[in-house]
């Protein structure tokens, strides 16, 4: 099984992420019907980020359970893939060093090559 290893900038970009991904919610619909997902959960996975960030912490190695990877993975395929939404917002999504379209790629391979186990 390959490690997922995230710096703090890239953890606060992936909440960006996830934020941004509820903002095109209600644009859409596709993203429930076809991701399983509701606005409410991306938010409370965005929380689960947020509440995971430590002052001072500078990587995260395998931060998320398999459920969690699959509510990321989907706003990923959906809400970048299918929507493009990460160019529109990407001053707010990266975060000091993090060039969150990187990131998203890395986790992405990530959950792709975990399924396959």
């Amino acid at each position: 099984m390959e490690t997922l290893i995230l710096s703090h900038d890239e953890m606060a970009s992936l909440r960006s992420f996830l934020i941004a991904t509820v903002f095109e919610f209600f644009d859409a619909i596709e993203m429930e019907t076809i991701g399983r997902y509701e606005a409410n959960a991306i938010l409370d996975m965005a929380k689960k980020v947020y509440s995971r960030i430590e002052f001072g912490k500078k990587e995260y190695v395998n931060p998320f359970s398999r459920e969690e990877l699959d509510i990321i993975g989907n706003c990923i395929l959906h809400g970048d893939m299918g929507l493009g939404l990460y160019k529109p917002y990407k001053r707010f999504i990266d975060y000091e060093s993090c060039v969150f379209e990187e990131a998203m790629a890395r986790i992405d391979r990530y959950i792709r090559s975990n399924d396959l186990e």
